[in-house]
């Protein structure tokens, strides 16, 4: 609001103005029309956080599909390792044809390194560090497998992964967790040993000229694994059966949803896509921070097991093997 003064200088009449300040409804008005906007505006920009975090991901997954293909090509059609362990304990290499591991874990002490000065043991650093060079060198003489086709360590981590903001304990051991992706137990992974899978073990397939419907089995998948890294290979309790429409698939390692309700996935073909989980059942298990809930430690697995969940008999129709090529 302006008014107007007058005031005589030199026997001439002067006019001078004032400004007054905001009244109290004038300023409270403003602000309720920042907080309208905030309101509006918020929701819009973490939805496209999200949507940047996914087409991210989405790009890793590739990088890792492609990869996955090139080194079977250049190794006359064999797959690549897609476990993180091997056997024995502290050595990343195991007989033919199963090959380094595409990322060699540390929980199994299988890693060969030194650490940097600039980074302290038992730290967030320490293990974001170790993880990626678990992809890149897992011994000083011996690289990952899949590095000369994709390098970029950081390709094993989603950033709509938020296991990394969890408490880290002090040592390697969950929840907090660099790692976003875990490979099929049936593609040359942890479904190869008798010792683990007595029953299963037909299910394995080792060469890409195996798995007869590329564009419709995945490669990796999302996991969210509590231990501190996503060990092993991604398994299930049941894969399904043809025979009854993979209905009857159960969860075993649990799945993830960093993304919302949606999760991404690689396939066998190159391509990487989103998809949406349609039981809330499934997204509960998968956001659980219980570390031994792939264990039903506290009853989100059976949970999510439930008959008639759709999301079981989506991830067993895609998941590759002898039982579904």
């Amino acid at each position: 609001m302006i008014s107007q003064h007058c005031q005589i200088k030199n026997g001439v009449k002067m006019r001078r103005q004032r400004r007054d300040g905001f009244t109290l409804i004038e300023l409270l008005v403003v602000i309720a029309i920042i907080a309208i906007l905030a309101a509006l505006l918020l929701p819009a920009m973490a939805k496209a956080k999200e949507k940047a975090a996914t087409i991210a991901c989405l790009n890793n997954v590739r990088q890792l599909a492609l990869a996955w293909m090139m080194y079977a090509d250049e190794n006359n059609d064999l797959l690549v390792n897609l476990s993180t362990w091997t056997s024995p304990t502290g050595s990343p290499v195991r007989s033919a044809p199963d090959g380094v591991p595409w990322r060699t874990d540390f929980h199994n002490n299988n890693l060969v390194y030194t650490l940097p000065p600039s980074i302290s043991a038992n730290t967030e650093a320490a293990q974001q560090y170790l993880t990626e060079l678990g992809f890149s060198q897992p011994t000083p003489t011996i690289p990952g497998p899949l590095y000369p086709y994709c390098r970029n360590a950081s390709v094993v981590h989603c950033p709509g992964d938020r296991r990394w903001q969890l408490r880290f304990p002090g040592s390697y051991t969950g929840p907090y967790s660099w790692d976003s992706y875990s490979g099929a137990a049936f593609l040359n992974g942890e479904g190869r040993d008798s010792a683990l899978y007595p029953a299963s073990y037909k299910n394995n397939l080792t060469r890409r000229t195996f798995i007869k419907r590329p564009s419709d089995r995945f490669i990796w998948v999302e996991g969210a694994d509590m231990r501190g890294e996503n060990v092993g290979s991604w398994g299930m309790n049941n894969y399904g059966t043809i025979a009854q429409n993979f209905s009857d698939a159960l969860f075993g390692d649990s799945p993830a949803a960093f993304h919302g309700i949606t999760a991404v996935f690689n396939f066998c073909d190159g391509h990487s896509e989103s998809h949406r989980w349609q039981d809330g059942s499934t997204v509960a298990f998968a956001n659980d921070q219980t570390s031994g809930k792939e264990n039903n430690s506290d009853g989100m697995q059976a949970k999510a097991n439930h008959r008639g969940n759709p999301d079981l008999q989506w991830v067993g129709s895609h998941y590759p093997g002898n039982q579904n090529p």
